[in-house]
């Protein structure tokens, strides 16, 4: 067996062997979750049990982020880093578990809490074999990775603004996304989109207000607004069905009073997308059809397709073959699945594969358990324990397979030069 697969033998058993660990971090961050930028028991759990190991922390990168350098003993060698969400979502934990939510109103329901846990517990993996580690391992503790009010920026721009990905500059960053689609012992990875990017669409419609008494002294803005919104649905049905779209308009605010023809309505929505160039055409289509309606009823309007833009989040090829990979040899083939078409989800792990290589993957968290099947962002949702030794194993195995390739394409010729 070749030192390589002897170290990766090493990090699965040591990944099986923490793993009950790792589910009481969990059930610890499950209890106690926090809203976007105020993850500071979170941030400074991550900081503690870092140090604890013997790696490296910045704390307050991005405001409430986490940084952790782990040296290996490759010097000047390559460098990877691995990224997990902080954040709660802003709902009520229905989960009926010893663990549920102890903070009202507050929740983690799309799988943070185990994201945070296993990347904690493939850090402490990794650094029980840094000596034999040619590179060095990042690990980002990401706050406000939810719902980003347009004016803001979210923890990945913060993060980046503070240098995360610099001193050591990265070389490539994976994250992460638990999902129970998949079983738990499963990781599914794919190049290109994985995520679709999810642009937030703003329309007023603005018609003329009157007595509806007598309607034909107004311009019904209720009316016409309605004719936009069977439209744009059509719309959809003639878009490439090979493509992952979506455009619904998700809230609908307009009208004075019940005897009143409304004046105007504000229209927002999703617009979702895995074509970039798509991306591109959908404005002036969308803008095309709603001048026709408006014009037909003598209405107009204002159309915003950048209340708060997220373009999609992209695998890179090289580095998607390579955790691969590194899996198919550590976990065996059944355990690496092939997504077949991108999720019709945002994620700000575009902020950072925008900016270097990566890896977006999923982590199936289902098992026969139905408290394991609910969907992300479901009320009660909640996560096998088989999940976190292929979570963890998944990292520490990624880590160590990038840092030998990328090593052996840095180190010199071992042959005389003439």
């Amino acid at each position: 067996m070749s030192e390589i697969a002897r170290t990766g033998k090493q990090i699965v058993d040591a990944a099986r062997e923490i793993s009950p660990w790792v589910q009481d971090v969990r059930e610890d961050l499950h209890r106690h979750p926090e809203l976007r930028f105020e993850e500071h028991r979170t941030a400074e759990r991550c900081a503690a049990e870092l140090e604890r190991i013997g790696v490296n922390v910045r704390r307050g990168v991005g405001r409430t982020g986490i940084v952790g350098t782990l040296d290996g003993g490759g010097g000047d060698g390559p460098v990877v880093a691995f990224r997990a969400e902080m954040d709660a979502l802003a709902m009520q934990d229905m989960c009926g578990t010893p663990y549920q939510s102890e903070n009202e109103g507050i929740a983690h329901l799309c799988g943070h809490d185990g994201h945070v846990a296993s990347l904690l517990g493939a850090a402490t993996v990794l650094a029980g074999v840094r000596d034999r580690l040619p590179g060095t391992v990042k690990f980002f503790f990401e706050p406000s990775e939810e719902a980003t009010p347009p004016d803001e920026i979210c923890g990945a721009e913060a993060m980046i603004n503070d240098g995360a990905l610099e001193d050591p500059n990265v070389d490539a960053v994976f994250g992460a996304h638990f999902f129970p689609d998949w079983r738990a012992g499963t990781v599914a990875l794919k190049p290109g989109v994985v995520f679709s990017g999810n642009d937030v669409v703003r329309l007023t419609v603005r018609g003329r207000e009157s007595h509806s008494a007598v309607p034909q002294d107004g311009i019904d803005s209720i009316y016409v607004t309605s004719q936009i919104v069977t439209a744009t649905q059509g719309l959809m049905a003639h878009m490439d069905i090979n493509e992952a779209i979506s455009l619904h308009w998700t809230t609908v605010h307009g009208g004075r009073m019940s005897n009143l023809i409304a004046s105007e309505v504000v229209l927002e929505g999703s617009f979702r997308f895995s074509d970039i160039g798509l991306r591109e055409r959908m404005p002036a289509q969308v803008e095309r059809l709603v001048k026709g309606i408006c014009d037909a009823f003598g209405a107009t309007y204002e159309l915003d397709f950048g209340v708060r833009p997220m373009p999609a989040v992209v695998s890179s090829s090289l580095e998607t073959s390579t955790m691969r990979q590194a899996l198919i040899e550590g976990l065996g083939e059944a355990a690496v699945l092939d997504m077949k078409q991108p999720r019709l989800a945002a994620d700000t792990m575009f902020h950072w594969l925008r900016r270097t290589p990566g890896v977006f993957y999923m982590v199936g968290t289902a098992d026969d358990n139905p408290a394991t099947q609910y969907p992300s962002h479901h009320q009660k949702f909640d996560i096998s324990p088989e999940t976190y030794p292929t979570a963890v194993a998944a990292i520490a195995l990624t880590a160590h397979r990038f840092l030998e390739e990328r090593g052996q394409e840095r180190r010199p010729d071992d042959g005389q030069s003439e």
